[in-house]
């Protein structure tokens, strides 16, 4: 039987599906399925190399005969199945899992599950999409069965919660642990720096790390975290702090914090510092070139994207959806109107990549930019298939620039379909009306919000950094101590914008 098992251990990958299976057939032949050892083992080898149908098939025979399966089996088929996408059975064998063994344990053991099968199925964000509390379920049995004292699964559950934007519970999650490591922390500076809103509390919390009396040091995961959030609110100067972090500490180099570093370069206008990071960089992935593509989206220089496109596919990176939407955003940005259509009608044809919603509503952006709103929606009509409504969302944006009723209502009429209560598409319609002297319009309009129960949304806000400090800003809200100055200096430099607009 070591025979068998050392030709198990060799199942790593799909192109040794065939030995699984000569392994399988031998130990059938032989006799020696019965041994639970050498089965389970074939069942993970099944798994590694892909082959999860015949690796549950083994399992059902496993269990319907053996007198007793125990955890490791159970982890073994679910954890397979995790790893390969099939998170559905997966569930199934946990659930299966708790009734097998409540006909053996008493009432407080009755699942059975352990640490490692909770971390592989809080892992399983794909299953959780559709059903979120399936986690808080498996969160209250942790807590019952006291294994959410484990390491694994409160960082399992931090990571699971900071997915769905659960970020107090992911907190108190963290707060409550008995002991806590790098994954730990990096879990929870990953989930709030991804959130809009909350990038200064995840920098918070890498200087708590820091500062921890556990010694915990960041590692490359963190920095590329950290520096995504100092990009998010273009925090320049406390980027510049955490590169020489990085470089004390040995991760600056690292492909995964290089990438982050060329993005936060991008989103803070630095285009020069980030093609000087992509430029070092030996060997660039695709998020590498997405990265630096990105500033030059943000700066509207569409013909340099272009450029870089057809450098990276000579280099032999092939170019994905997000590639594609920079280079859309950057020729919308810089006005190349017949080079980024010509560039979307390529996307699938040239590159085998269908364009998804956002690219859609970057080509109706690009035609409204140009005024072209009834090209916009005849080319939305003409895509062949259904659209989402961010995509008549631009362009009901793109009929308010350019004072056109008629296409807004259609568009309105479209996007209300699809969302009713749209508190945006009533705002927008209503601006419209007002500027084209509608009152009428406006009045109905109100009426009809007001009957549907639609309240506007809350206001968007943004941050700029002025000595070292991050300033808040929410759409009409006056309450900053440095207002008057504020709207003082803005009056003075819109007058300059006239005043050099005049001169052209």
């Amino acid at each position: 039987m070591a025979g068998l098992s050392v030709a198990l251990t060799r199942c790593v990958s799909p192109s040794f599906a065939a030995l699984a299976k000569a392994v399988h057939s031998l130990s059938l032949k032989l006799g020696r399925l019965s041994n639970l050892h050498l089965a389970t083992r074939i069942v993970a080898a099944y798994c590694k190399c892909g082959m999860v149908d015949e690796a549950c098939q083994l399992f059902d025979e496993i269990s319907a005969t053996a007198s007793f399966l125990d955890v490791v089996s159970w982890n073994t088929v679910i954890t397979g199945c995790v790893q390969k996408g099939r998170d559905k059975d997966a569930f199934r064998y946990f659930n299966l899992m708790q009734s097998y063994y409540s006909r053996y344990r008493c009432d407080d053991e009755a699942f059975g599950a352990d640490s490692y099968t909770l971390s592989s199925l809080l892992s399983s964000i794909r299953c959780l999409e559709k059903e979120p509390s399936i986690g808080n379920k498996l969160h209250g049995y942790a807590i019952r069965t006291g294994i959410v004292s484990s390491l694994s699964v409160s960082n399992a559950l931090i990571t699971f919660y900071a997915a769905w934007d659960q970020l107090w519970d992911a907190k108190q999650v963290f707060d409550t642990m008995p002991q806590r490591n790098v994954v730990s922390w990096t879990a929870l500076i990953c989930g709030f720096a991804r959130r809009r809103g909350h990038e200064e509390e995840s920098l918070r919390f890498f200087v708590h790390m820091m500062g921890d009396y556990t010694g915990q040091k960041p590692n490359q995961f963190t920095f590329a975290s950290v520096f995504s959030a100092c990009a998010s609110i273009a925090w320049f100067s406390q980027g510049t702090v955490i590169i020489s972090l990085a470089l004390k500490l040995g991760h600056f180099f690292n492909i995964h914090v290089q990438n982050s570093l060329i993005g936060f370069y991008s989103e803070c206008g630095c285009l020069e510092d980030a093609v000087s990071a992509f430029d070092a960089l030996n060997e660039p992935d695709i998020v590498s070139w997405n990265s630096l593509l990105k500033g030059y989206s943000q700066q509207g220089r569409g013909k340099e994207a272009l450029r870089i496109l057809d450098g990276m596919c000579m280099k032999g990176t092939a170019p994905d959806s997000i590639t594609f939407l920079s280079i859309l955003s950057a020729c919308c940005h810089a006005g190349l109107t017949s080079q980024g259509l010509d560039l979307f009608s390529r996307m699938e044809r040239d590159y085998g990549v269908k364009p998804r919603a956002e690219h859609i509503s970057c080509v109706v952006s690009l035609l409204g930019r140009a005024g072209l709103v009834r090209e916009a929606d005849v080319f939305i009509r003409g895509i062949g298939c259904e659209v989402g409504p961010s995509v008549w969302r631009t362009l009901l944006g793109a009929c308010r620039v350019h004072r056109n009723v008629e296409v807004a209502e259609l568009a309105a009429t479209e996007l209300l379909q699809l969302e009713p209560c749209d508190s945006e598409a009533h705002v927008v319609l209503s601006h419209i009306y007002a500027e084209n002297g509608r009152w009428d319009m406006v009045r109905n309009l109100r009426r009809s919000m007001k009957e549907k129960g639609v309240e506007k949304e809350e206001p968007g806000f943004s941050w700029i950094d002025v000595g070292n400090r991050v300033h808040s800003f929410v759409a009409a809200d006056s309450g900053h101590p440095d207002m008057y100055e504020i709207e003082k200096r803005l009056i003075e430099l819109t007058n300059n914008i006239k005043d050099e607009a005049a001169m052209c």
